[in-house]
């Protein structure tokens, strides 16, 4: 073989090394491509399924502290409703137990 063949045998060999290196760099660029899409669509499936979590938790929630509220409500109107009865039910012997006390004192 003559220097200029192994000259050229060289030049192919790197022009062949060159192709395959520029081959492996694009699929390697597909490849990263492939998982970034498929990254892309596991987190917008994630997304979508958190997002309809919260909004399910938020509705249920709401409903629950509507019924505290309204049980509490219940509470305050029912304990107000007995604390005017026992008002109204001991103000007229309050009232007669402070007249007798003022009358029986300028007596």
């Amino acid at each position: 073989m003559t220097p200029m063949e192994i000259l050229n045998k060289i030049v192919e060999t790197e022009d062949k090394a060159r192709s395959v290196y520029d081959e492996a760099i694009s699929m390697r660029e597909g490849f990263d491509k492939y998982i970034q899409d498929h990254v892309d669509v596991i987190r917008k499936e994630h997304f979508e399924s958190a997002e309809q979590a919260i909004a399910a938790f938020e509705v249920n929630e709401k409903k629950l502290t509507d019924d505290a509220v309204s049980k509490l409500d219940e509470k305050l109107k029912a304990d107000l409703a007995a604390s005017k009865k026992r008002f109204e039910s001991s103000k007229d012997d309050a009232i007669q137990k402070i007249f007798k006390l003022a009358v029986d004192f300028n007596a």
